[in-house]
């Protein structure tokens, strides 16, 4: 409980003199104006456009006495050192969400942590006795806390370190000729950082179901005789999904109106890998159970992101250590807020 945010989202809710405002726009900001009047809108710290019928402002405009509430989820630890060093009170739309009782749209990847938590905290103990270092289970605690208190104090020191992310210095040793299976792929971006990190790669499977990114990693990258664009999802198992309009892969595996066609690693790759790395929406666990051969014969790196469902936290370790137990587990975290943690197993010997 943070009684100061909880404080400032009676009095935001409230229908004093106080001027309030929401800096952001984006569909967190669309829900609360759902529910509560404010001043203005605050586009980031410069534009001045309309939106809406609303007036966008720039902070230099809005009174000093004004409470802001931010919905930012890129930069949150940034948005909140700024707002700070300005002077102003402020909320972050996850205290909104937290201390009023208002039918908001939850804030991604959050909402069933806490639940899951305390019905699984013996998985959850064991997945912390199981990390390798003591960076690991520091990381662990932090991100932990915020996912169950929504509360930021808990991130800092964490920065957005997108270049490291998947290839930490502190874990991944230099590996000559690498065989790099690039899952979710998306635009080339992972793929662009093993060409930086192993530029004598001998292979890289770029895996990705949605048809524009693979163009695009195409053109980006097609001059690369060693990189293979697989225009296709990954699971457990061959067939054909469906997702929605915004290709939402939480829901992968609900109705939806467009189909991807997706594969295991087993199938889709027969030579020795050296390294895995999985950001595929929420499908990880289904990419172990189809990468089980690959994982058993060759033990490769595994970079798997967690963040997804709060499950995968015990779940995926869980399930690696099934196929192969010699590997030794460590967790990183890439990102200010809710995104971007990955957890490593790392072959002994």
């Amino acid at each position: 409980m943070n009684q100061k945010e909880k404080e400032l989202v009676t009095l935001f809710l409230s229908y004093s003199d106080t001027k309030k405002y929401i800096l952001g726009i984006n569909k967190l900001t669309k829900s609360v104006l759902k529910f509560v009047k404010v001043d203005g809108i605050i586009d980031d710290f410069t534009r001045v456009q309309r939106s809406r019928k609303k007036e966008v402002l720039d902070i230099k405009n809005v009174p000093k006495d004004a409470l802001i509430l931010w919905t930012a989820t890129g930069s949150p630890l940034g948005v909140k050192q700024k707002l700070d060093e300005m002077g102003f009170l402020h909320i972050s739309y996850l205290a909104l969400l937290k201390y009023s009782s208002l039918d908001l749209a939850p804030s991604p990847f959050m909402e069933d942590f806490e639940d899951d938590f305390r019905n699984n905290y013996e998985n959850y103990q064991q997945t912390y006795n199981l990390l390798k270092d003591t960076k690991s289970k520091e990381i662990f605690t932090k991100v932990i806390n915020f996912k169950i208190s929504y509360n930021y104090d808990f991130m800092e020191g964490f920065t957005n370190n997108h270049e490291e992310q998947y290839f930490d210095k502190e874990l991944i040793p230099n590996i000559q000729n690498v065989c790099f299976v690039d899952g979710g792929g998306y635009v080339g971006d992972t793929a662009s950082e093993v060409i930086k990190n192993f530029p004598d790669f001998k292979k890289i499977y770029l895996i990705e179901p949605i048809s524009e990114n693979i163009r695009i990693a195409k053109r980006e990258l097609g001059h690369f005789t060693n990189i293979e664009f697989l225009s296709c999802g990954i699971s457990n198992r061959q067939e054909t999904l469906y997702f929605n309009e915004e290709k939402s892969f939480s829901t992968l595996y609900g109705k939806g109106t467009q189909s991807v066609q997706v594969d295991t690693i087993d199938n889709l790759v027969k030579e020795k890998v050296d390294y895995i790395k999985l950001d595929i929406e929420g499908a990880e666990q289904d990419a172990i159970d189809g990468a089980q051969k690959t994982i058993k014969k060759d033990r490769p790196i595994l970079a798997i992101c967690i963040y997804h469902k709060a499950e995968d936290w015990y779940k995926i370790p869980q399930k690696v250590l099934a196929i192969e137990s010699e590997y030794d587990i460590y967790l990183r975290h890439y990102m200010e807020g809710i995104f971007e943690s990955v957890m490593y197993f790392l072959p002994r010997n």
